[in-house]
């Protein structure tokens, strides 16, 4: 499982450019490190409160997901009920297109948890 917590932190630095900045003064690069985590932070919120309890879930591809609906996300921010119901869409478009691609010769770790608790129900 150590693994898993890698990859958050590969997605991190790759997708959220945690470090890489646009300025030379360490007061800015500190500000702008720390709001990209703060960003990473609220993103990986959104893809766990949308329905993250499926293990087979990719982050990688949740991660598109919420960047490609920020926009309407933060615009729902002026009602609890319209951001509900963003929400909610989110969750469908992460349920359809945020899935692990199923891997045979190198099965992902969901995969193994899933083979493994399935060979223990069958005992």
């Amino acid at each position: 499982m150590r693994w898993q917590i890698e990859l958050l932190f590969k997605l991190w630095k790759s997708q959220g450019r945690v470090d890489e900045w646009r300025t030379t003064n360490p007061e800015r690069i500190l500000c702008e490190v720390y709001a990209k985590l703060l960003a990473l932070v609220c993103q990986h919120w959104l893809i766990v409160a949308c329905g993250w309890s499926d293990p087979e879930r990719s982050l990688f591809k949740a991660a598109q997901v919420m960047r490609s609906s920020v926009v309407e996300i933060v615009r729902a921010f002026t009602s609890a009920a319209h951001l509900l119901t963003v929400l909610q869409a989110v969750e469908r478009v992460l349920k359809r297109f945020a899935r692990l691609n199923k891997r045979r010769a190198s099965p992902a770790t969901a995969q193994r948890l899933r083979a493994l608790t399935t060979s223990f129900e069958q005992a």
